[in-house]
């Protein structure tokens, strides 16, 4: 597993939530994303894809949700997955929101040392961009 990334939101994990249910806006805030189809929506079983800013277009599979709490998409690969999870806390300021990556099957263990790396490398300017898009501030980066 990767090291879990946080940042606070002044926003409530609902409103969070509804941030990454309009999965097609994804780009708008989250520089590493180029472009993202999930033509079902945030649901358990819902499949797509994404292109990231770096590297191929990958197929997806939503493999948890529990609604204003928590996601999960997972990134099929050669003998290996790549999870993608995001977790939303409530608190008194509103929201702390974390993402982190987890790692499955034979060859997980070397996607988490190459791809995993430099990935995990980009959570806290996503969950930075993710925080202005929800708190309508400009983002600390353009993508």
């Amino acid at each position: 597993m990767g090291k879990p990334q946080s940042i606070t939101i002044s926003a409530t994990p609902q409103q969070v939530f509804a941030r990454y249910e309009a999965v097609e806006s994804w780009p708008q805030w989250d520089p590493e994303v180029h472009a993202v189809s999930l033509p079902e929506g945030l649901l358990v079983g819902a499949r797509g894809w994404l292109k990231p800013r770096k590297g191929p277009r990958s197929g997806i599979v939503v493999t948890e949700v529990t609604h204003g709490q928590s996601f999960t998409v997972e990134s099929p690969l050669p003998l290996a997955k790549l999870r993608f999870h995001h977790r939303i806390v409530a608190t008194a300021e509103g929201c702390t929101t974390t993402h982190w990556l987890s790692y499955g099957g034979p060859l997980g263990f070397l996607v988490a040392l190459t791809a995993g790396r430099a990935i995990a490398a980009t959570l806290p300017q996503t969950l930075a961009g993710l925080k202005a898009e929800c708190e309508g501030t400009a983002p600390a980066s353009a993508p």
